[in-house]
């Protein structure tokens, strides 16, 4: 399959039809501000106030520009991503202010009613010993189906923050850090809860503005968007699946799959989240056997808007709804189903925003920059099996009276059989024999390097143990170290100001890795 997030990058024709424009459309064209409704800035202003608990809010504008990112609450903030996609938004949105001159409101949107608690559940942290620490939330409650601002906090979850905090690598700042997480879990009442605390602890003295879709203004405002969906049923799951279609026919993988009869909005039935099938001209719930009428719903959701929750495509268009945005900040998978989205904006009405890609971030140090250096490895090598790696590294760093003389005997052998393979003038199935017997020679003298090597076993270990951690700090399981480990992993080292330097360094507009050296 092709990279959809790279050829959006690369802007390619075929797959810019999908999109309103190009990422630095929003940096290079003057943004159209939006008037935003007074009920959903008092909840933004109010609910923002109380996450940061650092005293009052600057008021927010009655009109100006919005850009929004989100992310599912997770445990520990999730994958250091989340951090990444928050600090984007700021950074841009301080550009735009001082580009352009009109207010910009960057928005977290915290997934809160999302019930994928599985995707959720485990936090990984670099421990002091250079090593992945998983830890796993096993709450005692029944949690399925729950939604994040009802999944329940345990006293296991102090177990977890003390074992963050005893086995990661910490400084002067460990108690300070822990001592957030505990005080903000004390003053928390659900996952979501937690989760908005901590980001806004993070990032209280920046201009980042939280936001729940859980509000009871955000389900009252978002309601014409459910109204529409049960007054034309099934439409927009036709459109996404539409243009997944139209997005394999060129070589991309759908990102979106909907069932012909799945609607794309949940009901909460009681404080379950469940899925809305469109059935025989009546609406069902098949994990509750429960069925309405169009009617019937409609007089649902004039009652109970809350019982109302978007799913992963129509949440865009609330967000639309919402905030006008000028851009919405996204991960790589997020740029991808995207590009099935922009028929369903046409449908609701609404001007599809730029997806801006977030900024992509590893964290280092300057150990770790010299082992990468010694051995000549660039991140993405990283990715490679690690026995692959351990070859390349042992060839690089190891030195030794015998491998001199190996080396030295290997190139003759090696020319000897490439001129035998190469002048042998015999029938096809002759030559093939020869090609073999030079392949099967290079590997058997591959397995004798190796074994010369391996035979200083001290070296060889500091070797394995070097790139051991390498490949756990920066490519945790041939993963990008932003995917798996949460902040928390450098924050009880590197304190708070962790989040300032990244917002200095940094580079939004580059689209490549950032390397911060900690």
């Amino acid at each position: 399959m092709s990279d959809l997030h790279a050829d959006y990058l690369a802007q390619r024709p075929e797959v810019m039809a999908f999109y309103r424009s190009g990422p630095m459309a929003l940096l290079n064209e003057t943004p159209t501000t939006v008037e935003w409704n007074p009920a959903l800035l008092e909840a933004l202003r109010r609910n923002t106030e109380n996450l940061r608990a650092s005293g009052p809010v600057t008021p927010l504008p009655a009109r100006g520009v919005a850009l929004v990112t989100g992310q599912q609450a997770g445990l520990f903030l999730g994958p250091l991503y989340t951090i990444y996609k928050a600090v984007t938004a700021l950074v841009l949105s301080r550009r735009i202010e001082n580009r352009f001159g009109v207010p910009c409101m960057p928005v977290f949107w915290l997934g809160s009613d999302d019930h994928d608690f599985e995707e959720v559940r485990t936090a990984h942290l670099l421990d002091k010993n250079h090593e992945p620490l998983s830890l796993r939330y096993e709450p005692a409650a029944r949690v399925d189906g729950l939604p994040m601002f009802e999944m329940p906090l345990e006293d296991s979850l102090r177990a977890f923050i003390d074992r963050a905090a005893s086995e990661t690598t910490g400084s002067e700042f460990r108690e300070v850090i822990a001592a957030q997480l505990r005080e903000t879990l004390s003053d928390s009442h659900s996952l979501a809860d937690w989760s908005a605390r901590l980001l806004g602890a993070l990032f209280k003295d920046t201009e980042l503005i939280h936001f729940a879709p859980h509000w009871p203004e955000a389900r009252r405002l978002a309601a014409p968007i459910f109204l529409q969906e049960i007054e034309e049923p099934l439409r927009s799951t036709g459109l996404l699946n539409e243009a997944g279609a139209r997005l394999q026919a060129l070589g991309y993988a759908q990102q979106v799959v909907k069932a012909p009869d799945e609607c794309n909005f949940f009901l909460f039935v009681e404080k379950r989240r469940r899925k809305v099938l469109y059935r025989n001209g009546s609406f069902v719930v098949p994990e509750e056997g429960l069925r309405f009428s169009a009617e019937e719903l409609r007089g649902l959701l004039r009652k109970e808007p809350e019982r109302f929750s978007a799913n992963v495509a129509l949440r865009c268009v609330v967000q639309q709804k919402l905030f006008g945005a000028a851009a919405y900040i996204a991960g790589p998978g997020e740029v991808a189903y995207w590009a099935q989205l922009k028929g369903v904006f046409e449908q609701f009405g609404l001007a599809m925003p730029v997806v801006y890609p977030r900024a992509q971030g590893v964290l280092t140090s300057l150990k770790e920059k010299k082992l990468m250096d010694k051995f000549g490895f660039t991140l993405d090598d990283l990715a490679a099996p690690q026995d692959a790696l351990l070859d390349r590294a042992l060839r690089r760093a190891v030195q030794s009276k015998s491998r001199d003389g190996f080396t030295r005997l290997r190139e003759p052998v090696e020319a000897a059989l490439a001129g035998f393979a190469g002048g042998l003038k015999a029938g096809p199935n002759a030559q093939a024999m020869a090609d073999s017997l030079r392949t099967r020679v290079g590997e058997d003298l591959d397995r004798i390097e190796r074994a010369i090597l391996l035979s200083d076993r001290a070296q060889a270990e500091a070797v394995e143990r070097q790139v051991a951690r390498l490949c756990n700090s920066l490519m945790p399981w041939r993963k990008p170290q932003e995917r798996v480990y949460t902040v928390y992993s450098f924050l009880f080292e590197q304190g708070p100001g962790l989040i300032q330097r990244l917002i200095d360094e940094f580079n939004v507009e580059s689209f490549g890795m950032n390397e911060v050296v900690l």
